[in-house]
């Protein structure tokens, strides 16, 4: 049996995921598919049967990580209609998500790969068609139902995603060790802080 005949069929997503891993430690510059085929122990050749260069399996990581996320947060939006049960739950699985996914969480907030959001004249530019564009449309819904009069929301939102995706941060990097389980702390801090 030879080395690339291991994968059974599972060569192109072993590929990606130790693409992300490579991409997330070595960067754009020293990523090569010749790499990633020693880390998934094939061939060098092997990869091009999946990839035609590594831009195209580049993108198709970034796809699969942004997408993944995506999905990971309209599960809520479809699961729950109360404005306010959807936005604690969707900070609730950005951060569930982020701490069991610490690779796309570098490769989509610490890496040369992410997209900033430009924030401008409080209008949020740049956020189409993005993860937190979701969390946006979540967290303005919210915010209608609690005070229909308020038309900008943009503070509030900075306000409150900077407190999800810290958390996320704090306890995907392990910089902080919490002695009861991440996901009550965070139901209880959304719920009680939930107060604009």
């Amino acid at each position: 049996m030879t080395k690339d005949n291991y994968h059974h069929g599972t060569l192109k997503q072993d590929l990606i995921d130790k693409g992300l891993q490579l991409l997330n430690k070595e960067g754009y510059e020293d990523f090569s598919l010749r790499k990633v085929a020693a880390l998934c122990g094939v061939s060098h050749s092997a990869p091009y049967k999946h990839f035609k260069n590594k831009d195209e399996l580049i993108s198709t990581i970034t796809l699969n990580v942004i997408n993944s996320f995506k999905d990971s947060l309209n599960e809520i939006v479809d699961k729950y209609s109360d404005p306010k049960t959807q936005i604690i739950e969707m900070g609730k699985q950005y951060i569930k998500f982020m701490v069991k996914n610490p690779d796309y969480l570098k490769f989509m907030f610490l890496s040369d790969f992410n997209k900033t959001i430009i924030v401008k004249e409080n209008e949020f530019i740049n956020a189409e068609d993005t993860c937190f564009d979701i969390f946006k449309e979540s967290a303005i819904n919210y915010f209608k139902f609690i005070n229909a009069n308020q038309t900008n929301y943009t503070d509030n939102i900075l306000i409150m995603w900077s407190l999800v995706h810290g958390m996320a941060l704090l306890i995907a990097n392990k910089n902080i060790q919490l002695s009861e389980n991440y996901l009550k702390l965070i139901d209880k801090t959304l719920n009680e802080n939930l107060k604009f």
